[in-house]
Parts: structure tokens; sequence; C-alpha cells
């Protein structure tokens, strides 16, 4: 199927930087239209939509990550996901936390800040930023807490296996929370089938969704475990009844949506979220994964040909739906990028490695565009 004609036109350059924002698809723009029409016209919002909006939602995203929706948390971004786990946990001086330096700063910060409660944060170092399952292993003590890890490295397209990594964590008493930003919606996943406690998504990439949308997937069994240090009234049990609210004692909701952000139903990106979650649904995320690694697959040899080194997504077994790669020099990798975007070709330079992410509605012949400028 051509995607092309699902998206807005862009210009007259290749957009290949999913990595960095998911464009709008048509039918997104239009139900943002909608919702702009509502916050102009109020007298049109129904109440109840203000708590069927983010159960749509939730329940949306429960289906393509493979987990319950009373395991979903809708969030503002990753970052606020991590942060309901990392100080809802309790930790105490002495516990620790094991993550690595190639992070994206969202599963990087929040825990290196808790060393100022005596927290030990101890930080892998991985070569070229791909940590291995086994580089965890003399990391992890009799008082590891948490291992925090990215799903898909945001500069190289590595993918780890949540398997290999959880179940070492799991071994040593450990949780494993993931940041899924750079993976989820891109590559399947069934997270009731992994080792995995806690993944934290930021929206605005392979979700389509608007900037400032995220969610968090905590398992049943974290979700006991974490303190709520702000309540968000509408995650109060009985809120649908704005009337009868409790005005002494409560009872919190079951499930995640406690961890909700706050004003839930901001009718601007929940909507716009909910069109671009429909028509992944549509289009499927096998679809997706499979037309990326065929442009990707075909990239790489081209690239190869032409001497350039390709990062660990190269091999199969890493491979995600990102892939970088790098000239024989920093200098010479600057110049590539700096002439592909003079060409109006959009991609992304991080950390010395030119970054390509394409999607459904990029084609062979964009692959061979960049291919002959970066010649």
């Amino acid at each position: 199927m051509d995607y092309r004609s699902e998206f807005p036109q862009f210009t007259s350059g290749v957009y290949l930087d999913m990595a960095h924002q998911g464009p709008f698809p048509r039918t997104t723009v239009a139900r943002l239209q909608q919702a702009i029409e509502l916050k102009c016209h109020p007298e049109r919002l129904e109440a109840p939509e203000y708590f069927d909006l983010p159960n749509r939602v939730r329940a949306r995203i429960a289906r393509l990550v493979g987990a319950d929706t009373s395991e979903i948390a809708l969030t503002n971004s990753a970052t606020q996901g991590i942060g309901a786990i990392a100080t809802g946990l309790g930790l105490k001086p002495g516990d620790e936390v094991v993550i690595a330096n190639s992070n994206f700063p969202s599963n990087l910060f929040t825990w290196l800040h808790l060393r100022r409660l005596g927290i030990c944060a101890k930080v892998l170092k991985p070569a070229g930023g791909e940590v291995a399952p086994e580089s965890l292993d003399a990391a992890l003590s009799a008082r590891t807490r948490v291992v925090a890890l990215d799903w898909v490295n945001y500069s190289t397209g590595y993918r780890i296996d949540l398997s290999a990594f959880g179940e070492r964590a799991h071994n040593a008493g450990a949780i494993f929370v993931v940041d899924g930003t750079q993976g989820a919606g891109a590559l399947e996943l069934n997270l009731h089938a992994l080792p995995v406690d806690a993944l934290a998504v930021a929206t605005y990439k392979w979700f389509l969704g608007p900037y400032g949308t995220g969610f968090v997937f905590l398992s049943h069994a974290l979700q006991g475990r974490l303190d709520v240090p702000v309540v968000n009234w509408s995650a109060v049990e009985g809120a649908e009844n704005f009337d009868a609210l409790p005005t002494d004692q409560f009872t919190l909701a079951k499930g995640a949506r406690v961890f909700d952000v706050p004003e839930t139903a901001n009718f601007l990106n929940m909507s716009a979220l909910e069109a671009s979650l429909e028509f992944l649904e549509r289009a499927t995320v096998h679809a997706v994964t499979e037309h990326c690694r065929l442009l990707l697959d075909l990239l790489a040899e081209e690239l190869r040909r032409k001497g350039y080194t390709l990062s660990g997504a190269a091999h199969p077994e890493h491979a995600s739906t990102i892939l970088g790669f790098q000239a024989p020099s920093l200098e010479a990798t600057q110049r590539v990028y700096e002439k592909l975007r003079a060409h109006q070709i959009a991609v992304s330079l991080r950390h010395g490695m030119i970054r390509v992410s394409p999607y459904l509605f990029n084609s062979e012949v964009d692959i061979h565009r960049l291919v002959a400028v970066v010649g």
C-alpha cells in the first residue's frame, strides 16, 4: 500500500527522521481540527468525554504493546513515566540502580539525581553505547533494586534483548525499567511475554502523536509497590460523578491511571493521539517494521559498498527501524550530514553518527536519493 497520500505533503526533500519527530497522518490533522472546534465551542463538550477519551486512548495503547488497559498510565513524556517509578519505589540510602551512559537523558538524569539521597547509581559505559547482557553481571549486587535501560539506542538504533536483560535483573531481585520510545510503535511488542516491569514511552515519534504525549506501562505487580505522591483528582474512585466527589476520605481508583498526567483529557493532545493510534492499528506495527527494515537493509548494503561504517543495528539480532552510519572521521561525517541537509534530506546527527529512520511514507527511491548524495 502507498502511504504517501495518508500524510500531508512534505517539502521537496526527503524525510528520514522519524526518530526525531513523527508527522501527523491526515486523519490526525482532521481530528485535531475537530478538537479545536470543541475548544472554540465548549458548550458542545459532553462531561463523559473527560473520562471516555483517555480510556479509549489507554485501551488502544494497551492493545498495541500487549498489555492490560489497567497497566497503562497516560503521561506527557517518557520522563514523567520514569519519574513515577523513581519517586514511587521508596528507594533508601545504599540501594543501587544500574543504568547505561548510552541511555537517553529521560532514562538517565532521573536516576543520577537519586544520588543526592544516598542511592548508588552505577553507570555502565559500553563501547559504542552498545550494551550487552553480560556487561550487566558485574554491576549487579544484593543491593540492586532497579535496572533501567533503553530498548533501542537513540543514536545508533541498536536494539537490546529485553528477555536477556530482564531475566538478569529479576534473578538479582531487581525490577527492569525500559525506555521504549525508539522502539514501541515501530517494533512488535508483547509486554506480557517479557520480563519487563515498566516501559516508558514518548508518543510523538513512532506513535505519530503530538509533542507532549506519552505513556508508561506499569505491571500489576509493580503498581502494588509504588507510592502515589500526587493525587490526580480524576483518578479518585467515583470521579466520573463530579458532584459526588468526596471532601474528606477518598479512595484511589484501581490500576495505573492513578499515575496519569493531570488534566488527562487534554482534548487537543488526546484527540490527536487517538487518531494516530487508530491509523497505526489499521496499518499495523508489523507493516511498519517490515517496510522500514526493507529500506534499511537496502541502505546498509549500499553504504557498505561505499566504505561507510554501520552501527550495531545493522546486525539482524540488534536491528530496529533506525540505522546509524559514519564516515572514517568525525569531520567527514559532519560534512556528509551537512551535505544531506543541504539537499533537503532530513536525518539526524547523534554522537558522531548519522541516524536514518524511515517510515511507511518512504520508498526505495528515497534511499537511493540519500545514497547518491553521500556518494
